[in-house]
């Protein structure tokens, strides 16, 4: 699964925060492909977002990801 603008707003609204231009980009860069071989699953995109908007870096790299 990838993001697009879309869902980052969408997913603003529905829990309702605000992500700041800068994050928005970092956030569309590392989930608006997918990693190949691996893929993201919905959850771990949202869960990874949500702890890089508390700690300003992100808790896992690409490279870590399991195959789908």
């Amino acid at each position: 699964m990838t993001i697009t603008k879309k869902h980052l707003r969408d997913w603003e609204k529905s829990v309702r925060i605000y992500i700041p231009p800068e994050q928005e980009t970092m956030i569309l860069e590392r989930f608006g492909e997918e990693p190949w071989p691996y893929e993201w699953s919905e959850q771990d995109i949202w869960v990874q977002i949500r702890h890089y908007l508390k700690r300003g870096r992100w808790e896992k790299s690409p490279a870590n990801c399991r195959p789908a």
